[in-house]
């Protein structure tokens, strides 16, 4: 299965699906000390996102959750990529930081529909590539 989408962030990750069918959030939502989801209303409260490609339809809540991103990435409890419907500016912010700050790559890319994201299985092994000619994921 091939899914195209658009590059926000450019990069090549590889991981395994962790797909939310609800709105996400880093800040109060993932514990950046373990990468552990846990929003009482998540959809996938309990699970890990650090190097999962993440699928959520689009972000939510507070401007800081690129804060929590970053915590995140610094304590090294980040997901490998974001894939999202709508644009979530929070993983965009976070993903440009955690580049200059800390070096560390992770694509963001937007345009995947929820529909074509229910299709991949939870815990399917998915690669991501993104640049500012195009993205696609690959299951």
């Amino acid at each position: 299965m091939v899914l195209a989408g658009r590059g926000l962030i450019g990069g090549r990750a590889s991981g395994t699906a962790l797909r939310s069918a609800k709105a996400f959030t880093f800040a109060h939502g993932v514990d950046p000390s373990t990468g552990t989801v846990t929003d009482i209303r998540s959809d996938i409260r309990g699970e890990n996102v650090k190097g999962r490609i993440l699928f959520y339809p689009f972000g939510k809540g507070s401007t800081t959750a690129s804060s929590w991103f970053l915590e995140a990435v610094r304590l090294g409890n980040f997901p490998a990529a974001i894939v999202t419907e709508g644009v979530d500016l929070s993983a965009v912010i976070g993903s440009v930081m955690a580049r200059v700050i800390y070096g560390v790559e992770i694509p963001v890319i937007s345009g995947v529909s929820r529909e074509d994201c229910s299709k991949l299985p939870q815990g399917s092994l998915v690669t991501v590539s993104s640049s500012k000619d195009g993205a696609r994921v690959e299951a």
